[in-house]
């Protein structure tokens, strides 16, 4: 159906105009992030967004490389699990053990929204306000606990 240029250029569509989009959002204390590139300052422990011709994410994905230390902040998380699943109305996804398209084995925690494709333009909307409106629920959340987190490096 798409070439896979118009796929790529959609692509890159898409993820600039939900850039320009985000850069106009700032976070619980007022000030500007880069959403796109979210320093959680924990190495190996991301926040990511994904889209593709079925869905759109919003993932926190623990890369740890050392199994152990994967599974303290798992752990970690999994003390805060009923609050996630509040603050995200009980959609979250949870993946101890997730096969990461780059091959490696990680936990990965993530929100969903069915039923859009990337390629199609007339779902951006959707899929920018999911994305915009769930990293701010994040964020906020990040914002209150993460030094508990940071306390376990």
């Amino acid at each position: 159906m798409y070439s896979k240029e118009e796929k790529k250029n959609n692509k890159l569509l898409f993820w600039t105009r939900l850039e320009d989009q985000m850069k106009k959002l700032k976070n619980p204390h007022g000030t500007k992030v880069n959403w796109m590139h979210y320093n959680t300052h924990i190495p190996d422990l991301y926040f990511r967004m994904e889209a593709d011709e079925t869905s759109v994410r919003l993932c926190i994905d623990l890369q740890f490389q050392d199994n152990g230390i994967r599974e303290v902040y798992w752990d970690q998380f999994q003390e805060f699990k009923d609050m996630l699943n509040d603050k995200f109305k009980g959609k979250l996804i949870w993946l101890k053990d997730f096969e990461h398209e780059n091959g490696k084995t990680i936990s990965r925690i993530y929100l969903e929204k069915d039923e859009v494709n990337i390629n199609n333009q007339k779902d951006w909307d959707k899929m920018h306000l999911f994305l915009k409106l769930s990293f701010v629920k994040l964020d906020q959340f990040w914002t209150e606990f993460k030094d508990i987190f940071l306390h376990l490096k």
